[in-house]
């Protein structure tokens, strides 16, 4: 497993964090990111996913809520 870092952005600025989060492969942040992004009440908020400090996600939270009911784990 390797460890994942969550960030919610306002701005450039870092409003909340989890860190050290263990997944499987990148396609398992995206349950996650959906509950973080249904839980945020600020509009204008992204959502940063870090692997070993490198950014591999970033997305804003309404982007998210569309794809709520995707199966990442079936995508290629």
């Amino acid at each position: 497993m390797d460890m994942y870092d969550f960030e919610i952005l306002k701005g450039e600025e870092v409003i909340a964090a989890e860190r050290a989060i263990p997944l499987m492969n990148p396609k398992a942040a995206w349950p996650k990111i959906i509950k973080l992004a249904k839980g945020l009440k600020s509009p204008g908020c992204r959502i940063r996913v870090k692997e070993a400090g490198e950014t591999i996600i970033l997305v804003g939270a309404t982007v998210a809520l569309r794809y709520a009911d995707f199966d990442f784990s079936a995508a290629a």
